[in-house]
């Protein structure tokens, strides 16, 4: 019976074919004229459902995103008309004048099917525009370190990107020297005693290819940009609002940044010596680049040197008692060249590339008749190693010390700057862990903002460059560093009036 059903069903097609050639003979030419004819149905995002079968092949037109297809589009216009809805609607806006374009992610194929589809014309635009597929003309700006893409944004032209990457670098570089170097110019060394830029690098490859984007993830201007390379893509600013006294310095230094990115970041500030008023907002949002910038900064400094131990020579012809200077001590000075490395303004690390003896200092030598004697405490020397100066006496209102880092070591030792002896020690929520010591001659010298409580205890006797403590970031401090004041007879004083701040760098 099962064989009997089938020999029925092939003679019933076999006669339906004969019927098809007899009734409809001018189908058979043109099979060779139909070659890419579609005779099967694709998988779409957007569902269509057969309306029915042409016996005539028509035209359609496919959208494809990523290579799979979106629908079939029966208005030849849609897209263009979309175009110019779009660019219509960037009118008035900072994308006015953008050129709208399909994105590369879409592919369009003409062809001919007998299958006559439903029209689904709106639903496959809005799948276009809710998928950002209809971008303006614009730069595609990879971030590549090692051989990986670290970020990609794109932007209008890579003249916005070029000026917002010079922009950003001249946060950390002196103007002229960026000039320089950008002619190809060799920075001479220095012949006296101070700092300057020497070179910039970035450590990321930029690549830059031509692109469409949507406007939703275009930085549209340069200063979008700009922002981009302070602070990454998302971030908040904070604002400081000016105190009397203030200086662009000495906010910098509290927020942790360079006078020239806080000038940077601030429309209202012109150069470093512009007066800021109490009331005045300022940003002062640390930088979190999405790029790393390089200076190298080459540095001439005076070291001073100090003489070893004095001789001291017994004499029986010197009256009991006395002691008779035959030369008196004295500091010595080499010049010493340095090549710091900075990284997003923050130094990192550096290199000696020379030291010149200029003078040899002097030991002192004293003969004496049975009396102990010590020339310690006959100099004050400055209180941490690589001194450098980030915050002066005064530098903001109440402050009433001299603000010192080590170059290189954040958390570097703390040194007595004289001879001395611990007369308080402790730890409040302002100055944090401190120490006062009593220098003697009516100086008293208090150490504030140490690591820990410090290496010794009230009453010890310490001795000149002695290491009493670290530097640290305790109580109401913005970064590692040792704050020192000084009183004399009981006054708080500028302490570079006793110390010799001739011989620490600044910032």
């Amino acid at each position: 019976m099962k064989k009997k059903k089938e020999l029925i069903s092939i003679f019933i097609s076999l006669v339906f074919s004969i019927l098809i050639v007899m009734f409809f003979p001018s189908n058979i030419g043109k099979q060779t004229q139909i070659s890419n004819v579609n005779l099967n149905e694709e998988k779409s995002y957007i569902a269509q459902k057969i309306e029915y079968i042409s016996l005539e092949p028509i035209d359609v037109t496919k959208v494809y995103h990523l290579g799979k297809l979106i629908g079939i589009v029966y208005d030849g216009d849609l897209i263009q008309n979309a175009i110019d809805m779009e660019e219509a609607k960037l009118a008035g806006t900072k994308f006015e004048g953008y050129e709208i374009d399909i994105s590369d992610e879409i592919y369009i194929l003409k062809e001919k099917s007998f299958w006559k589809y439903e029209n689904k014309d709106k639903e496959i635009l809005s799948y276009i525009l809710d998928n950002n597929l209809l971008v303006v003309q614009a730069v595609k700006i990879e971030i590549v370190k090692d051989d990986i893409v670290i970020d990609t944004i794109y932007v209008k032209s890579i003249e916005d990107f070029s000026n917002a990457l010079r922009r950003f670098a001249l946060c950390f570089i002196d103007e002229k020297v960026y000039i320089a170097l950008e002619n190809h110019e060799t920075i001479p060394d220095l012949t006296t005693y101070g700092i300057q830029d020497k070179n910039i690098y970035i450590e990321e490859t930029i690549r830059a290819t031509p692109t469409g984007a949507s406007t939703k993830e275009l930085f549209a201007d340069e200063e979008a940009i700009f922002m981009y390379l302070c602070y990454g893509r998302d971030y908040e600013l904070e604002y400081y609002t000016v105190v009397e006294y203030d200086t662009i310095s000495g906010v910098a230094s509290k927020a942790g940044l360079l006078a020239k990115q806080l000038l940077s970041i601030n429309d209202s500030l012109e150069n470093i010596n512009q007066a800021i008023v109490p009331g005045q907002q300022l940003i002062i949002t640390y930088f979190n680049s999405p790029i790393t910038v390089v200076v190298e900064q080459q540095r001439l400094a005076q070291e001073v040197t100090y003489p070893t131990e004095s001789i001291y020579t017994f004499d029986i012809k010197v009256q009991r008692g006395e002691i008779i200077e035959d030369v008196a001590p004295a500091t010595g000075y080499n010049d010493a060249t340095y090549t710091d490395i900075y990284v997003n303004g923050i130094l990192t690390s550096y290199r000696q590339d020379s030291v010149v003896v200029k003078v040899e200092p002097t030991i002192g030598q004293y003969r004496y008749n049975k009396q102990e004697y010590s020339d310690r405490g006959v100099f004050f020397s400055l209180p941490v190693r690589n001194p450098v100066i980030t915050c002066d006496f005064y530098c903001y209102a109440n402050h009433h010390g001299c603000d010192f880092i080590d170059r290189y070591n954040k958390y570097g030792d703390v040194l007595a700057a004289a001879d001395g002896v611990i007369i308080r020690k402790g730890y409040n929520f302002t100055m944090g862990y401190y120490y006062y010591i009593d220098h003697s001659n009516g100086i008293v010298a208090r150490y504030l903002h140490m690591h820990t409580p410090g290496y010794f205890n009230v009453g010890d006797i310490v001795l000149r460059g002695q290491v009493i403590g670290q530097i640290g970031n305790t109580g109401r401090s913005s970064g590692p560093h040792l704050d020192i004041g000084f009183y004399v007879d009981g006054e708080l004083i500028d302490p570079c009036w006793i110390l010799p701040c001739e011989q620490a760098g600044r910032q």
